[in-house]
């Protein structure tokens, strides 16, 4: 991670909080196929769904992926995931 995404990090006050910034879902993603090795390939499958789906939301258009539940951070306008919906919606694709 860089300077400039830890700065920014800190200044949303995400750390020991319920919600994932994109990045931390991604590293949480690529986490779980390293630990799941046989399902490399539907992993992968999995972070381009979520990429896609984080493309679309950064657009304006609605979210596709009914289980990720998000929020816009009021200050920077990022979008942020609740940790609770990111493991579910894990759980529910790598099952």
């Amino acid at each position: 991670m860089g300077v400039r995404s830890a700065l920014r990090k800190e200044l949303m006050g995400l750390q020991d909080s319920s919600l994932l910034a994109a990045d931390d879902v991604r590293a949480l993603l690529t986490q779980t196929i390293k630990s799941q090795p046989e399902k490399s390939e539907q992993g992968f499958a999995l972070i381009s769904r979520f990429n896609d789906n984080h493309s679309q939301l950064s657009s304006g258009e609605t979210n596709k992926e009914k289980l990720l539940q998000h929020q816009t951070h009021r200050l920077f306008k990022d979008i942020l995931y609740t940790r609770q919906s990111v493991n579910s919606w894990l759980k529910k694709h790598l099952n």
